[in-house]
This record gives structure tokens, C-alpha cells and sequence, in this order.
């Protein structure tokens, strides 16, 4: 097949024998129309649903806010702890408890801290448009959002958000010291300014999350919490992930439906941090009510009180798993109480746990100095140089024993 040939087939393969020569007009308009299928709003600067541009005093009125200066609005809401959210009565944020290993923050204030930011990959190039920033007050709670409505405004907001904190305040987030917290550090780098969050007390509420219930839930995102801990669902609710689209849709071309939503999903998240806060405290004084995993929760808080901890596994002994029976064997040792520990690791080891056969061979051979069964022990282990040493090592023990008639060899 010569080249010419070659080249015809090539063309009827591609479609191009039924239309030779598309003109350039055409093939431009072709991609105008699948640009338009595929993101109407970006193309013509309009949402399919409203084409009416929305000005920044508009949505100032619409969010029940103020247009601070020109770019920034800033809403201030007053949140009664009169009702519920979800199965949580609110009053009871009025009991101020502690997290283990938190310290007694007397005179210090907690400002619970969400963003809402132009890309969910963070780096140089990503903003927060959306600050909100809450205390817990007497009989309500206190929230305060800056919302930027043009890119110039932005040293602007990061200096509003500088004026709510004070250097005695204490933050708390969900994935904040992944995220928020780092982008925000740019961001006042960026504009010259020096961060206010620098040098403040940080509690991150996704760890202690993950710790206590990351073996029960299927994901320990702030939705899952507000599910599964706060017996709390949102409905018509804006995902975050969408958040930046509302807010390029309504620089581009003023369109707030959306961006209101934003507000509202902001808002929520800084509640449900909030009655969080309290609720995990709540959980830590009674796991059971709320299903801690009560392993990860004597492990935390052995961490600070071996005792406290201790304590916990005593009262759910029925219900501990493997781990959380070690973890016990363990404390009880601590705490001198051997007999109990003893129980602990025979039940155990009779079961087929290596590490309590192993704990039972160092106390037969240097606690109760019963060398037999600590033989007998050391021969049930797997083989390895640390089993073969320790056995050497009890034999002879127990030779210098029958030396002193003492009893016979793993008797």
C-alpha cells in the first residue's frame, strides 16, 4: 500500500472522509459548546440557576452581617445554650471538664477555630476566604466569621482575625494542626504580617478522636462525629469540598446563593466543635455511654494516671479485649499488686498469648523465684537466642539450686 493509500485510510479511520475540512469557526464553536455543557456557570460567569449578580452590601444583608470594609464582611451570631444539637443538650457546655493530660486552664479562653479555604490541598496558592472563631460564654455561644469578597481584602481579614485572639487564649480545631492552622501561618507570612496564632496553646480534636473511637467508626471525619457522638445529622447541608467553587463563582461573577450556604457550613462546624469539646470530656467519664474503646482510653490516660487508668480496666474487666487485659497485667505490676497480674497472664498464656507466657517466665524466675515453673514457662515459648538464653540461664539457676538440695531440675 503506497503512502497516499495509507493516508486516505487513516482519514476515513479518524471520520474525516465524512467531513474533509472542518472549518476552524467550526471546531472552535464545537469546543465553546462542550465547555458550556460540561461548566455553564464558569463559562458565561453565571450559575444556571440565578444570572443576577449579587453585590458585597447584598450579601452582607443576606447573611445578617457587615460589610466591615470594602471585601470583608463580618457576622457575629449569639447561639443560646438553650436547646440540642442532636441528642446533646447545650447547657451542658456549661460544665467545663478536661481531656487527659490537658492542663487547668483557669483564666485561660477557648476559641474554637474552622476555615474555609479556596482549595483543599493547602500550599502557597491556597487562601481561607472564610474564618470563623468561637467562645463559649455564660449562656450562649459567641461566633464571629470574616467572609472576603475580593482578594485585596485579605491582609485586612487576617488583621480582624488577629484582633479577636489574645496571647491567654487557647485553640481548638478539628485537623487543624494538619491544615488550617498551617495554611493560616502562610497566609499572614505572605501579607508581612506576624501570625497571632504563634506561640498559643493548640487542642487538635481529631486526635483524641481517632483514639478513642478509630477502631469503632468507619472514618473519623466531623460528620462521622457529629453522627455517631452527637446523634446529630445535617440536613441540606453545602459539602465543604464545594466550598471553594461558591466562593470563585461569586468573584467571578457575584453570584451568593451559594456562598451563603458556605457561611452556614462554617458556621455548624464551629458548633459542633464546640459541644464536641464537651461531649468527649463527658465520654472519657463514661465510656460505655458513648462506646469508647476502652483500651485506647486507658492507654491515654495512662499516659499522666497510671491509677486512673488502672482503675477503668478494674471496672470493665468483663468486657476488656486482649490488649486492654495486658494493658491492666501491666498497671497492676506498676502498682505492686502481683497476685492479680499472675491471674492475668495465666489466663492468657492459656489461651495461646506469647507475651503473657513470656511475662510469667520473668516473674516465676525473678518475682516468686519459683526457677521449675519458670522453666516450665521458657519451654513453652517459641524458640529463638532470647528463649535459648533465658533457659540456659534458669538451668543454671536451678543447678546451683540442686546443689544446695534444692528442688530438681523443671520438677
Amino acid at each position: 500500500m503506497d503512502l497516499k493509500s495509507r493516508l486516505s485510510r487513516l482519514q476515513t479511520q479518524a471520520g474525516s472522509a465524512a467531513a474533509p475540512a472542518a472549518a476552524p469557526a467550526t471546531a472552535a464553536s464545537n469546543l465553546h459548546q462542550r465547555l458550556a455543557q460540561l461548566r455553564p456557570e464558569r463559562l458565561h460567569a453565571q450559575t444556571p440557576a440565578s444570572g443576577h449578580a449579587m453585590p458585597a452590601a447584598a450579601l452582607a444583608g443576606k447573611l445578617r452581617g457587615e460589610l466591615v470594609t470594602e471585601g470583608l464582611i463580618r457576622i457575629r451570631r449569639q447561639i443560646p445554650l438553650v436547646n440540642k444539637l442532636g441528642s446533646i443538650e447545650l447547657r451542658s457546655l456549661h460544665e467545663h471538664r478536661r481531656l487527659p493530660g490537658e492542663r487547668d486552664g483557669a483564666g485561660q479562653r477557648c476559641v474554637y477555630l474552622d476555615t474555609e479555604t479556596t482549595g483543599l490541598s493547602g500550599g502557597s496558592g491556597t487562601l481561607a476566604f472564610l474564618v470563623g472563631l468561637a467562645i463559649v460564654e455564660v449562656d450562649a455561644i459567641m461566633l464571629t466569621q470574616f467572609l472576603l469578597t475580593r482578594f485585596a481584602a485579605e491582609a485586612t481579614l487576617l488583621a480582624a482575625v488577629g484582633d479577636e485572639l489574645s496571647q491567654q487564649d487557647r485553640l481548638i480545631s478539628y485537623n487543624g494542626k494538619s491544615y488550617d492552622l498551617p495554611l493560616l501561618h502562610t497566609r499572614f507570612r505572605m501579607q508581612g504580617m506576624t501570625s497571632p496564632f504563634e506561640g498559643l496553646p493548640h487542642l487538635d480534636l481529631l486526635h483524641p478522636v481517632r483514639r478513642l473511637f478509630g477502631r469503632q467508626w468507619p472514618d473519623c471525619r466531623l460528620a462521622s462525629l457529629e453522627r455517631h457522638l452527637l446523634g446529630f445529622n445535617r440536613r441540606n447541608d453545602l459539602p465543604g469540598s464545594e466550598a471553594p467553587a461558591a466562593w470563585f463563582s461569586y468573584i467571578r461573577g457575584g453570584h451568593g446563593e451559594m456562598l451563603v450556604r458556605v457561611v452556614d457550613h462554617n458556621r455548624q462546624d464551629i458548633v459542633s466543635l464546640a459541644v464536641a469539646h464537651s461531649v468527649l470530656a463527658q465520654a472519657i467519664d463514661r465510656p460505655r455511654a458513648f462506646a469508647v474503646d476502652l483500651y485506647a482510653l486507658a492507654r491515654w490516660l495512662a499516659d499522666t494516671d497510671r491509677d486512673a487508668a488502672r482503675t477503668l480496666l478494674q471496672s470493665h474487666g468483663d468486657t476488656l479485649c486482649d490488649d486492654g487485659k495486658r494493658l491492666l497485667a501491666r498497671l497492676l505490676r506498676h502498682a505492686g499488686d502481683w497476685q492479680e497480674a499472675v491471674a492475668i497472664w495465666e489466663a492468657l498464656a492459656a489461651g495461646g498469648c506469647r507475651d503473657s507466657m513470656e511475662r510469667l517466665a520473668k516473674y516465676h524466675e525473678h518475682v516468686s523465684k519459683d526457677l521449675s515453673a519458670a522453666g516450665r514457662c521458657c519451654a513453652l515459648l517459641p524458640r529463638g537466642p532470647s528463649q535459648q538464653q533465658r533457659r540456659k540461664r534458669i538451668e543454671r539457676k536451678l543447678q546451683r539450686q540442686e546443689a544446695k538440695g534444692g528442688r530438681p531440675l523443671f520438677g
